[in-house]
């Protein structure tokens, strides 16, 4: 029998988004490294037996329970689908365990997942820092999408032949959700900010944010470059503002992972294209290759790769007309790292 999982509390009248870490099949390790990876999210909070739950805080309210009780070693998605099912009980976004699989493998530690809202429970394999920057969106109405998204690109249940080992299986696998994340030279991880960062309204379909404050001239020229008009395609009379800019010291040396934790949409209507934060860090104030960092909001969240700053009105543009998506962006894993466009590829961007 397993412990049941608490209700929200009782005032409490809108649903908080979020997920639910349970400490499964796994040794004190793995569940350690697991922790690790994750970071110190916003909203995580420790499950403890027979007591509620306590209110979700912050602005953008979000809650990651993590259950770690003796008593669910060995649970598999199916018993943890009917621990939801309880009265009243609050039931998140994403569930994660921690299993065999993941003290398997050490280096990417991949957490068994599903979805309670899928009545079949199909079940994926995705990594903790993967899982950890989807959390971070949890709040945005696309949260369904990227869901259905690392579903398809988890790989499934572990089920092994006679005779088969486990890393037989991992070789012979699909790719897992997340792994360029857990292999990155600067994988991700949030650390909450010094002091709390105000809430990101994001009511245009590219965001550009300041996070360096040390050359006010070099940031006006990012700015008006980052909006520019492309002289191949536009004229002045077709000048649409698409990048919407944050300029506010309370950002300045905030990571990718915090920008991302204080984004959220738009109340009054959904925009196209609003899957992505194009943020101007230090690298992009002083480097020599005059780039900005983008970080994908949805699908392959918390991947990042360098943009010449000049061609962000292009992709911002081109996803708001559904042109291409953001993976056409990406310079395929290598996340963090300087995107290799051809100029052929920016001319066939550019037909919007």
């Amino acid at each position: 029998m397993y412990p049941a999982l608490p209700p929200p509390p009782h005032d409490e009248t809108e649903r908080v988004p979020g997920a639910l870490l349970i400490r499964g099949d796994c040794d004190d390790t793995t569940w350690n490294d697991v922790l690790v990876r994750m970071g110190e999210l916003p909203g995580m909070v420790a499950h403890t037996p027979g007591q509620p739950l306590p209110p979700a805080q912050g602005p953008i309210p979000r809650r990651l329970l993590v259950a770690q009780d003796p008593a669910w070693r060995g649970a598999v998605p199916a018993q943890v689908s009917q621990a939801l099912s309880g009265e009243g009980a609050w039931v998140p976004d994403l569930v994660l365990i921690a299993d065999h699989g993941t003290t398997g493998d050490p280096a990417l530690r991949p957490l068994m997942a599903f979805l309670p809202s899928d009545d079949d429970l199909y079940r994926f394999r995705v990594t903790p820092r993967q899982a950890a920057m989807t959390y971070l969106v949890m709040h945005r109405s696309s949260i369904e999408d990227t869901l259905d998204h690392h579903k398809d690109c988890g790989a499934a249940e572990v089920e092994l032949e006679p005779g088969e080992s486990y890393e037989d299986w991992l070789d012979g696998s699909p790719d897992l959700m997340g792994d360029v994340l857990e292999t990155a030279a600067r994988p991700p991880r949030y650390q909450p900010p010094a002091a709390p960062l105000p809430v990101i309204t994001q009511n245009n379909s590219g965001l550009l944010v300041r996070t360096d404050f040390s050359d006010d001239r070099a940031w006006a020229a990012l700015a008006e470059d980052a909006d520019r008009l492309d002289p191949h395609v536009e004229t002045p009379e077709d000048y649409i503002p698409y990048v919407q800019i944050v300029d506010d010291p309370a950002f300045a040396g905030a990571t990718p992972e915090q920008v991302m934790a204080a984004v959220r949409q738009s109340e009054d209507e959904e925009e196209p294209g609003t899957e992505v934060v194009v943020i101007a860090d230090r690298a992009s104030m002083g480097g020599s290759d005059r780039t900005v960092l983008v970080v994908p909001l949805e699908d392959n969240v918390g991947w990042s790769f360098r943009l010449p700053r000049d061609e962000v009105r292009s992709m911002v543009a081109n996803l708001f007309v559904g042109n291409n998506d953001i993976s056409d962006w990406m310079n395929q894993g290598s996340p963090d790292g300087p995107a290799v466009i051809t100029e052929s590829e920016r001319r066939s961007w550019r037909g919007w």
